[in-house]
């Protein structure tokens, strides 16, 4: 007998407790029938039976039953399903770039946000300015927990004040941002807010996007220093402080001047990788083999630095944009793209500035594909985990006739064929026991949070209620957190006050520990 467990296979998934779907070897007997006599029983087909209880409890119990039932092909749980994931942004349908570059693919799996465990992914853009209250943008962006917007004061005290969103080195107006078309057009690629019926749709749907106005290289300096600080911050608090900036988009350079010119801004990068922190960079905007013709920061040597050229939309290098064997890695469809522009307004967008957002999404939107292990890998060895995503998007591109000879990999960026290549680089994991690491407030009034001592919960977690001599109360709904390592959050006010068990039930692992509800 075969028994499976079905998971969500696509985003928005949701398991019906209270349903079982039977596959049996022949139709069920008037015996194999009583079986359930506590549900409703529905014939699909002369082998199938849906199955419909009032508990969830006591579709359990039959589960349990029925998995070992030997007239049973299968047994598993209904489950509600949801479409593909494609946005209702009423603009969508003029992102083609999206699809080619393997976007809605990716899509069915992760719609961008979080790491596994919760943690916001973070992805800083350095441009001339932006319209950040864009009806479009303004609810991605990422907010600094320890500045307070518009009260003239550095109240975390790193330096810059009213850091809330990031900083206009430009004015230096804190958390007011001079307004500039370029910046707007390419923040919307990376992260315009998606399935929200507005505009368009970003790479991530949801994103903390971390804004720099920049116009000089001592601008470009402070604005990378400030994300590494942020990063190393995250990485030694294990989560507590700072901000897990995973990518930074770079839509401008010098041309004519080679990374050894720019010693200071060259060096920012391999700082950035150190922390963990990949960049995508365009490359110049003219017709010219830059291993022979120098470009900053193109030619940079750092392996933390993603360069890309454009395609036009018949899928062939863009006549106009600059492309080299050992300088530019890969390319994607910057041509055709259609994004936010200031006041609230859309419209084209093309050039080698709108083809390196994609990469840059791309970046934010594989870590939250991560597996357990790259999320540990994130707090211990955050370069390597940087390397792992670099890989996955370098072997993940599709080769293209007209850029080979033209760039280090001759290939497309397509990020679902990255994630792929991610999944499978994955380590196997470390045998490791689910354990409960801290209950606060331990006793409780109700509310309390509980962290085990893994990094993302366990699968097919629920949490179940059981009273001191260990019988079974109640299930829970839980909130999942994270706090260094994850954990969830439980409300047992409606318990009458004494001593608890609170059982940790995954797939594979699970946990116990006791608490006291006055």
């Amino acid at each position: 007998m075969l028994c499976y467990f079905i998971g969500a296979g696509s985003a928005g998934a949701q398991q019906i407790a209270t349903e079982l779907l039977c596959d049996w070897k022949s139709a069920p007997t008037a015996g194999q029938r009583a079986l359930w006599t506590s549900g409703q029983a529905e014939r699909l087909t002369p082998t199938h039976t849906l199955l419909r209880f009032t508990e969830a409890d006591e579709a359990a119990r039959v589960y349990r039953h029925l998995r070992f039932h030997p007239e049973l092909v299968t047994v598993q749980y209904n489950w509600a399903v949801q479409p593909r994931r494609a946005p209702d942004d009423p603009n969508y349908d003029r992102q083609d770039n999206l699809q080619r570059l393997g976007f809605l693919k990716l899509w069915d799996q992760t719609t961008g946000g979080n790491l596994p465990n919760g943690v916001p992914i973070v992805t800083a853009v350095l441009d001339a300015g932006f319209d950040a209250e864009h009806e479009d943008l303004r609810g991605n962006l990422w907010v600094n927990a320890g500045e307070v917007a518009g009260d003239g004061v550095d109240n975390d005290g790193n330096g810059y004040v009213d850091d809330v969103h990031g900083f206009n080195f430009i004015d230096t107006l804190g958390g007011e941002y001079n307004i500039d078309a370029h910046g707007t057009q390419v923040t919307g690629i990376v992260g315009a807010v998606g399935d929200n019926g507005i505009g368009v749709a970003g790479t991530n749907w949801e994103a903390r996007l971390m804004l720099f106005s920049i116009r000089t290289v001592a601008d470009i300096v402070q604005a990378y220093t400030y994300v590494v600080d942020q990063r190393r911050a995250f990485n030694k608090s294990r989560g507590a402080r700072g901000a897990f900036v995973a990518a930074t988009n770079a839509s401008f350079g010098v041309e004519g001047a080679t990374c050894a010119d720019f010693p200071v801004w060259g060096a920012m990068y391999d700082r950035l990788g150190e922390v963990g922190v990949l960049t995508a960079a365009s490359v110049a905007n003219a017709p010219i083999d830059v291993d022979l013709t120098e470009d900053m920061p193109t030619d940079c040597p750092s392996e933390f630095l993603l360069t890309v050229t454009n395609l036009g939309v018949n899928n062939e290098l863009q006549p106009t944009a600059a492309y080299g064997q050992r300088q530019v890695d890969l390319a994607a469809t910057g041509e055709g793209s259609y994004t936010t522009r200031p006041g609230d307004r859309y419209g084209p967008f093309g050039s080698t500035s709108a083809a390196a957002p994609y990469v840059t999404g791309a970046i934010s939107l594989l870590y939250a594909t991560a597996c357990p292990e790259l999320v540990a890998t994130v707090f211990d060895r955050p370069a390597v985990a940087a390397r792992l995503v670099r890989d996955a998007i370098l072997g993940g591109t599709v080769a293209n006739a007209s850029l080979s000879g033209k760039t280090v990999t001759g290939g497309v960026l397509e990020v679902a064929a990255a994630g792929e290549l991610l999944t499978a680089s994955c380590p196997a994991p470390d045998p490791q026991d689910l354990l409960v690491s801290s209950i606060s407030p331990n006793p409780t009034t109700g509310s309390l949070t509980l962290l085990t001592n893994q990094l993302v919960l366990p699968e097919g977690l629920s949490v179940k209620i059981l009273n001191a001599v260990g019988q079974y109360i109640t299930e829970v709904v839980y909130e999942p957190v994270f706090a260094g390592t994850a954990g969830v959050r439980l409300d047992l006010s409606g318990l009458p006050a004494g001593y608890y068990l609170i059982s940790l039930v995954g797939k594979t692992l699970h946990a116990h520990a006791a608490v006291v509800v006055h």
